[in-house]
């Protein structure tokens, strides 16, 4: 499952935010209307399919239970992670304890990324975007080294 596009939505007083029918047709039909919500590493919130949650969930449970900064990591990436449910309007509640990571702010980006889609207060994605934008030669010079390499490690 891929997630694609970017939508413009609006929060209302209570946290609620309409999902767009064309990006709630993405969501695998046997998740229903759940998925998962979490602070994302970027500065924003990210909602996962159920079964892309559980991956995630393994992936992490590799990780030293014994390693304070892996243990930190895992409790800096559950950070208010909470199930949520779509209601019969395809709204869906961003809680309290995620609400702050969007500011104050009514407008609201949600935006595919591949296998999850990101929650962003508008003015702060705009503010991120343009200092990638503004740097995007050095971002994709990194990120052709990093492919280079994972290519170079496939023909061995």
């Amino acid at each position: 499952m891929v997630f694609r596009g970017q939508y413009d939505c609006t929060m209302d007083d209570k946290g609620r935010i309409k999902m767009p029918a064309s990006l709630r047709k993405q969501f695998p039909a046997e998740d229903g209307n759940r998925f998962m919500v979490a602070k994302d590493i970027e500065d924003c919130l990210v909602i996962y399919p159920i079964k892309t949650w559980e991956k995630q969930e393994a992936l992490l449970s590799k990780l030293n239970p014994f390693n304070l900064k892996h243990q930190q990591f895992i409790n800096a990436i559950t950070v208010g992670l909470t199930e949520v449910e779509m209601d019969n309007a395809d709204r869906f509640l961003v809680g309290k304890s995620l609400m702050k990571y969007l500011g104050n702010g009514k407008e609201i980006v949600l935006k595919g990324k591949f296998d999850r889609v990101q929650v962003w207060d508008a003015g702060k994605y705009e503010q991120y975007t343009q200092g990638n934008i503004s740097n995007i030669q050095t971002l994709a010079d990194e990120a052709a080294t990093h492919l280079d390499t994972l290519n170079g490690e496939k023909e061995k």
